[in-house]
């Protein structure tokens, strides 16, 4: 089953409504800011994650790029860029370093221009298939990069191919490369909710017909992965709508997997999926027009049943801004009431005692007496003031708690704080003369009169993990690629808003 594909997104607006008085709304919006506070919850400071800090100079920005291993080195290629367009870049990066480097790699044939395609690794190649060459082109073409002889070589498209397809998804299983949905461009224009398996050897596909007519609906973007040989198949979009079902593939059989417990992921498309120990696991993935997520889920196989690992903080402040808890609707109540009740004085209401007095008579200046306008006037800048003052406290209040949050030990300013003009010369001036030991080699250094090299100690890369950032996790993100190495989800790039992303993350998927 194949669906039409559009560029609308269905987008949710709410309505908000007014607060008559523009002095109420200040004090409304104080109320809600201040009410976080209290419960400060530390963000992207997670054991799970680690950032991997690049040396050196970075590759551009880009999102909807692919990734994939191959003995310890880490390969990338393609990507898409607003300012720069789609790209045909290859690099690679060795995990194994204490330093890491991006290296490019240059060859006169290459794939060109690829982005929302997919790469993987077979024996000693790294194949492409299919994604987008041009803005609204696809393609079906095959390549693959042979690692022992550096060399791009290009599948001889055969009948068995599929349609120019991009934005698809595909995972290795028993030497064959399963492909899942996309939407296939050229003259089809279509979503696609079909499988089809590449085999290696003979370069030939063949689409797998499942035997009932139950599938899941035509869609791109989703996740996919197989867990003793049954497909599972998460989320994706098809332009209208973007879902959060799951859904499982014998290889000859659709079944929809019905979820009775409350947790449910938000629906999303362009996320992380993958197995580990009898659990899947998605992250990230855009949910709505401007709202990428940043939320991990669970699903356990044995239970049948989702888990929220971490909640998705991108709206979190929003939602508590828009929507008090029950906690604290009582009490915003009361503050209302209270400032409603402060700002009706002096001019706003008052009770004007008439007087039989002559006119020439001075009135007298007792307590019953009628008000002087000078004294209501001055109590009413009087009672402005209290508020000034204690919305001033209150904002600071607000700061020293943020400022808390990103409080940096003098440890960890010593290890970013820049030496002075007077240290920095006297560490270039410590040297090791001669021929140093193996373990001291690196890459820069200098050559002496007796041609040996001179190599400075202080140059080699930092070692006692200085190459990561421990606790730290990515921020909410969609169009991010992503491949296993030993026991860590790698994930690269990816875009918010359009604001694309060159920094790589890894997570421990043994403390999930």
């Amino acid at each position: 089953m194949l669906s039409n594909r559009s560029n609308k997104d269905t987008k949710e607006v709410k309505r908000i409504s007014l607060i008559p008085s523009r002095q109420e709304q200040q004090q409304e919006q104080e109320y809600k800011y201040i009410q976080p506070v209290k419960t400060v919850n530390v963000e992207n400071q997670d054991p799970k994650w680690s950032e991997l800090k690049v040396d050196g100079k970075n590759i551009n920005h880009r999102a909807y790029t692919s990734i994939t291993i191959h003995n310890d080195f880490l390969y990338l290629y393609g990507g898409y860029q607003v300012q720069l367009g789609i790209m045909d870049e290859f690099y690679r990066m060795n995990l194994k370093s204490l330093s890491y480097q991006w290296e490019k790699l240059s060859y006169k044939e290459n794939p060109g221009p690829r982005t929302r395609h997919q790469m993987c690794t077979y024996m000693d190649r790294i194949y492409i298939f299919g994604g987008q060459i041009h803005q609204s082109v696809s393609t079906n073409s095959m390549w693959y990069f042979d690692l022992n002889s550096h060399t791009w070589i290009k599948c001889k498209i055969n009948q068995s191919y599929p349609p120019e397809i991009d934005n698809h998804t595909a995972i290795i299983h028993n030497d064959n490369w399963i492909v899942f949905g996309g939407f296939f461009g050229g003259t089809v224009g279509l979503h696609s909710n079909y499988v089809y398996k590449y085999e290696f050897a003979s370069n030939t596909w063949q689409r797998i017909q499942p035997q009932n007519s139950t599938a899941p609906t035509p869609r791109d973007g989703s996740g996919i992965a197989i867990h003793k040989n049954i497909l599972y198949m998460f989320g994706g979009s098809n332009g209208h709508q973007r879902f959060n079902d799951l859904w499982k593939f014998d290889f000859q059989v659709w079944t929809y997997i019905p979820v009775s417990s409350n947790i449910l992921p938000r629906v999303r498309s362009g996320h992380v999926m993958l197995v580990h120990d009898d659990k899947i696991i998605i992250f990230g993935g855009i949910h709505d027009i401007t709202w990428e997520l940043d939320d991990l889920f669970v699903f356990n196989l044995k239970k049948m049943e989702w888990i929220s690992v971490d909640e998705d903080s991108a709206r979190r402040k929003d939602k508590q801004l828009l929507s008090p808890t029950k906690d604290n609707k009582q009490d915003l109540q009361n503050s209302r009431r209270q400032f409603r009740k402060s700002t009706r004085t002096g001019s706003i209401r008052k009770t004007i005692k008439r007087t039989t007095l002559s006119p020439l008579k001075k009135p007298d200046q007792s307590e019953d007496s009628l008000e002087s306008p000078t004294r209501n006037l001055s109590q009413a800048q009087s009672n402005q003031k209290t508020l000034d003052e204690k919305k001033r406290k209150e904002i600071q209040q607000k700061k020293m708690a943020l400022l808390k949050i990103f409080e940096v030990d003098e440890g960890q300013k010593l290890q970013f704080r820049d030496n002075s003009p007077t240290s920095e010369k006297m560490r270039n001036s410590l040297f090791l003369v001669g021929n140093p030991k193996a373990d001291l080699k690196i890459r820069q250094g200098k050559l002496t009169e007796f041609g040996k090299p001179l190599v400075s100690k202080f140059l080699q890369p930092l070692q006692s993990m200085q190459n990561q950032i421990i606790g730290k996790k990515p921020c909410a993100r969609d169009g991010h690629s992503f491949t296993i190495y030993q026991s860590q989800l790698i994930i690269f790039g990816g875009d918010r808003h359009q604001m694309s992303f060159n920094d790589i993350y890894s997570l421990d998927l043994t403390k999930i």
